[in-house]
């Protein structure tokens, strides 16, 4: 079985729905059959390469939420995050553009680090409250998971992978993926959004009977917000 993935390193529900993702394959049978693709998607393709501005600013802005709001959206996601087993301070993200850091992950892919990648640019932005365009920070995130950083700067300053990134972007566009986490199971179901492990588990089965699968649903995050 195939899942491809379409995600932002910005975004909170993505996390956390790859962490139920990670527990129903726990509880699946057949797990070692599922191969699991990432694809890239951008929340915030006009952010710039440094922060500008609070979590709790960003969202009183984009959300039109009183700062109260704000507040209380950041401490539910934290709280979502939590239950997943994640340690989350979304209060003290630095919202920065995400191009390089999936480019980041396209070359630890192709080095066999993907996975690994992938959950260390999660767990930068969402524990360690790093800038991810960033090239020194990008550059530290290869050394962690077992690659050569100055490889990676030098992969950076290049123009290396930047097709591979506007290839899923692309491609998002084309099915009509509107938010994020986005799933396809197999090329023929898909799905949205960060739901429980159950209900993913149940899917995991429905694709794998190839029966008809519902249309499920879960909290997801969009150009517009997140929702």
């Amino acid at each position: 079985m195939n899942i491809q993935i379409w995600s932002d390193y910005a975004c909170p529900y993505c996390y956390i729905g790859k962490r139920h993702l990670e527990q129903a394959l726990a509880q699946f049978t057949h797990a070692d059959k599922v191969e699991i693709e990432f694809k890239a998607f951008e929340l915030y393709p006009n952010a710039g390469k440094t922060a500008v501005n609070t979590t709790q600013e960003r969202i009183e802005k984009k959300y039109a939420k009183s700062p109260q709001g704000a507040l209380e959206m950041i401490a539910h996601i934290e709280k979502m995050g939590e239950r997943a087993g994640l340690t989350m301070n979304y209060a003290g993200v630095k919202n920065t553009n995400t191009f390089d850091a999936h480019r980041l992950y396209h070359w630890a892919k192709s080095l066999g680090k993907g996975d690994e990648m992938n959950e260390r640019l999660m767990r930068a932005y969402f524990s360690d409250n790093l800038e991810l365009a960033n090239h020194d920070n990008l550059a530290k995130f290869a050394q962690d998971v077992g690659l050569n950083g100055d490889e990676a700067k030098q992969m950076l300053a290049s123009n290396d992978f930047i097709q591979a990134v506007k290839d899923d972007l692309n491609q998002a566009h084309q099915i009509g993926v509107q938010g994020v986490p986005f799933f396809v199971f197999d090329g023929k179901t898909a799905t949205s959004g960060a739901m429980p492990v159950s209900s993913l588990l149940g899917l995991l089965n429905q694709v794998y009977d190839d029966n008809q699968a519902d249309n499920l649903t879960g909290a997801s995050c969009g150009i517009d917000g997140c929702e």
